[in-house]
């Protein structure tokens, strides 16, 4: 461990045991709720400072809830059986099973050779791709690897240098920022929506459909990801109208692929029945987690099934699970003990007296400033909703959908290298400068906040979300 990490994890502690000490207890902050909120602080700093590894950090957790009797033992481990959680490694291992069949390969290669050759054709042919594949591949991660040979490749061929490209920088910036928005509107597109959805869970003990999320969500988050292309098209304009030995790579590969296999077959099925569970489940009532359940089994039935269970394990990011069960545990905590809502009563007094939909769009724009704190939508989400959610009860509010439409606007992070793991993939490419992903950043954070301030007076409001 560097100097550096030392130095913060000291700060970490620091910050806890002066809250322990030196806080004073009240009738609104009880010994609990004090305990909650020194471990919330703590683990703010060590996750935005990283000073300890993800998977440590959450252990380091779990055991200070029980420790300092933040929560019982059993609170303490309570964001393990959250079935959102488990929402996140089924997202994983269908992501994994639609690279191994090649379906997702396939998809991405037919859409973009569907442009022609037109460059403009191309940025956009790239957004569709990354919308349809919103639905097929959980994670906003694997779809961004999934498009980086492709778009490398389209580069290659017509002989670019690395960061002199703006054809390059603009689909990277596509896939990296438009299709983070995109991910706010499905519910198993992004890691921090079920996050969200666990955390009101918790709290209201409603649960959020897949189908509840798409009408709420969808709409504006398609909408603003293909206004930021437009956006993203003006300030990287092609250098070239055709794209010529570019559009020839596109096709060698996806002659490559040969014959639409059985196994691509069997996962477009397997594929096709989810989403449609998934659509359906207002109808049905089955929760979205036995449907991604079911679809796991299929994917990894022996014999028939795309890939193993030893092959899928691999595939699964357990250090992320460890971390986001922790999370949800300490959200618990906050809520259950009363520290959020002293949180709330303390930070966001200035605009209780607000117009409700006028203190949404104060937060939208607090907690987009706020990704420069914060390395991922997810612990973004795991600090704020319960804090959202106690405010949103104590001003009288409806907190489904108070914490559901902020907590969508949590995943606005564009702005650094660090903001999200597809910027850092962008950034590793060598195509693309830390300023040049900053400027973009910037303008797409100030554009999907003032969308969403739209948003908000409108289709939200239509919808009895805003009162």
């Amino acid at each position: 461990m560097g100097g550096k990490k030392w130095l913060y994890l000291v700060l970490a502690f620091a910050c806890l045991a002066g809250i322990l000490w030196f806080m004073p207890t009240s009738a609104a902050l009880k010994p609990a709720a004090k305990a909650s909120l020194a471990i919330a602080v703590f683990a703010i700093i060590v996750w935005v400072t990283q000073a300890l590894d993800d998977a440590l950090s959450a252990l380091v957790i779990v055991f200070l809830l029980a420790a300092l009797k933040a929560t019982d033992l059993t609170g303490s481990f309570a964001g393990y059986s959250n079935t959102a959680l488990w929402l996140i490694v089924i997202g994983f291992i269908m992501a994994a099973c639609m690279e191994k069949s090649g379906l997702s390969k396939r998809i991405a290669l037919f859409l973009v050779n569907a442009a022609g050759g037109s460059a403009i054709k191309v940025y956009w042919a790239v957004a569709l791709v990354m919308a349809v594949l919103s639905f097929l591949v959980p994670s906003i991660t694997a779809r961004t690897l999934l498009m980086l040979p492709i778009i490398l490749g389209v580069g290659q061929a017509f002989g670019t240098k690395p960061g002199e490209s703006n054809i390059v920088k603009a689909l990277l910036f596509i896939v990296a920022m438009s299709g983070t928005m995109m991910s706010i509107g499905v519910l198993t597109a992004h890691v921090g929506n079920p996050i969200t959805a666990g955390l009101i869970q918790t709290a209201t003990k409603s649960t959020i459909s897949w189908s509840q999320w798409l009408k709420v969500g969808a709409p504006p988050a398609f909408i603003l990801a293909f206004v930021s292309v437009y956006v993203i098209q003006l300030m990287w304009p092609p250098e070239f109208k055709n794209l010529g030995k570019g559009q020839d790579f596109v096709r060698t590969e996806l002659a490559a692929l040969g014959k639409f296999s059985g196994m691509e077959a069997y996962t477009l099925a397997v594929f096709l029945l989810t989403l449609v569970l998934w659509a359906t489940d207002s109808f049905h009532k089955i929760n979205v987690v036995i449907i991604g359940m079911l679809s796991v089994i299929l994917l990894l039935w022996p014999s028939k099934g795309v890939m193993t269970w030893k092959e899928a394990q691999q595939k699964v990011p357990w250090n992320v699970f460890v971390l986001y069960g922790a999370g949800l545990s300490m959200g618990t905590a906050l809520a259950s003990s009363g520290a959020a809502k002293w949180l709330a009563g303390t930070m966001l007094s200035p605009i209780v007296t607000m117009p409700h939909a006028v203190q949404m769009v104060i937060l939208i724009w607090f907690i987009t400033g706020l990704q420069i704190f914060f390395t991922g939508g997810g612990p973004k989400t795991t600090a704020l909703t319960p804090i959202i959610i106690a405010h949103a009860v104590a001003i009288g509010a409806n907190p489904l959908g108070f914490a559901l439409i902020l907590g969508m606007n949590m995943q606005h992070q564009y702005l650094l290298p660090v903001s999200n793991m597809p910027n850092a993939v962008a950034m590793g490419t060598g195509h693309v400068t830390t300023k040049e992903l900053m400027k973009t950043g910037a303008v797409m954070s100030v554009l999907a906040a003032a969308f969403m301030t739209g948003v908000v007076f409108t289709y939200w409001k239509w919808l009895g979300l805003v009162q």
